[in-house]
């Protein structure tokens, strides 16, 4: 199982180098290894980062997953824009 609390403090860590969003999504992946789910990165997304969740759904369209679609790291780095950490990180709730 993924350590949620890990990968979301490695997030912040990245946008605090001033790493793209291609860059921390590659790093969110490995780190989530057979957890990984699209869906699962664009809710650490969320819940770290101030994205709105219309600019996450590019996540799906980017070539940077295994079903590799046509967006490109440029284009999805513009799609996110600048990573910004949320001052209060949103809390997870795991579902009942």
């Amino acid at each position: 199982m993924t350590d949620r609390s890990a990968i979301q403090a490695g997030l912040r860590r990245l946008a605090e180098e001033g790493r793209p969003a291609s860059e921390a999504a590659r790093w969110a992946m490995r780190e989530m290894g057979d957890d990984f789910g699209v869906f699962a990165l664009m809710a650490h997304f969320f819940t770290v980062y101030h994205v709105p969740v219309e600019r996450l759904r590019e996540l799906d369209r980017w070539a940077g997953l295994p079903t590799a679609g046509p967006l490109t790291d440029p284009e999805l780095d513009a799609a996110i824009g600048p990573l910004t950490v949320r001052e209060t990180p949103l809390p997870y709730r795991r579902a009942t």
